[in-house]
């Protein structure tokens, strides 16, 4: 379990309506439920705890059981970004794909389902804070990313795809990878549809534009016929 001493530590449920807030326990090193709140007044919410640049917001990111971003992935991360710009602390985010299931799992003949449901948003945080807590290197750092304006002509080409990377240019026959959730966030908000999953990639493209970063991130089974790193 990771160690965060002397650090304000938050969890955060997103919902577009309500959201669940769970906050570490320096002394015993535990999430634990602190309240749910309406989603337009979490921002006021968060100002008001005094966060330092230091302190973490965890948030949970809704992604669909098939692995996929979508609109509630947007949401999410545009809440996030609009944290980040306003307070400056770290945030995470931490796939909160099972988050309910296992909720229900962990009190399944303790407590009432209608029980569990009422406080639903406060303990989701807790897990999502909770699996933070366990497997820090598993959640996404959401930093902002640098977007590129390239000169080249892109007329010629068939198939373009872009491999997690930010391009500022006119998009025809491109397609977009996009695992990084600022990434994601800055695409749909462009109205451009991007994917998180290699299946739903085509098995050739005339160009494919990454950066050097992840040039070995691209899977093997993905040819081109040019591949450019920024």
């Amino acid at each position: 379990m990771g160690t965060f001493k002397n650090l304000k530590v938050y969890g955060v449920d997103y919902g577009t309506r309500k959201c669940g807030i769970a906050f570490l326990k320096q002394d015993i090193n535990i999430p634990l439920p602190k309240e749910t709140i309406q989603s337009e007044k979490l921002l006021e919410y968060l100002i008001s705890l005094d966060l330092s640049h230091d302190d973490l917001i965890v948030f949970g990111l809704p992604i669909s059981m098939s692995g996929r971003y979508s609109k509630q992935s947007f949401l999410s991360i545009d809440e996030a970004i609009r944290v980040k710009e306003r307070i400056g602390c770290k945030i995470y985010f931490v796939d909160e794909r099972l988050t309910t299931s296992s909720l229900y799992s962990e009190v399944r003949g303790q407590v009432s389902y209608k029980k569990v449901k009422k406080t639903k948003d406060q303990n989701s945080s807790v897990l999502i804070l909770s699996n933070f807590i366990q497997s820090p290197g598993k959640a996404i750092a959401l930093a902002e990313k640098e977007v590129y304006n390239l000169k080249k002509d892109f007329s010629s080409y068939k198939d373009v795809l872009i491999w997690d990377v930010l391009i500022n240019n006119e998009f025809e026959n491109f397609s977009f990878f996009a695992k990084d959730p600022w990434i994601f966030w800055y695409y749909y908000k462009k109205g451009f549809k991007s994917t998180t999953l290699i299946s739903d990639l085509k098995d050739y493209y005339d160009l494919i534009i990454t950066t050097k970063e992840n040039r070995e991130k691209i899977q093997v089974n993905i040819n081109c016929n040019e591949l450019m790193c920024l």
